[in-house]
């Protein structure tokens, strides 16, 4: 039984450390998501306008500003 416990610990641990899939403000007010498609979302959410700024650096995302 405990190495059960033990790997179902070890499983739940590893999920933490996944990469979330949220928009993430940076430092000069531009904003990162993973796709363009969860960026326009969130611009939609405020029903503002979504501007593709360019990619994430690493390739990790894409930059967008939402206008108004």
């Amino acid at each position: 039984m405990n190495r059960l416990s033990f790997l179902t610990l070890a499983i739940a641990l590893a999920g933490c450390g996944a990469p979330s899939n949220e928009v993430i403000r940076t430092r000069d007010g531009v904003l990162r998501a993973t796709t363009t498609v969860e960026a326009a979302a969130y611009c939609q959410k405020d029903r503002t306008t979504l501007r593709v700024v360019g990619k994430a650096p690493a390739e990790s995302g894409v930059l967008f500003v939402c206008d108004r």
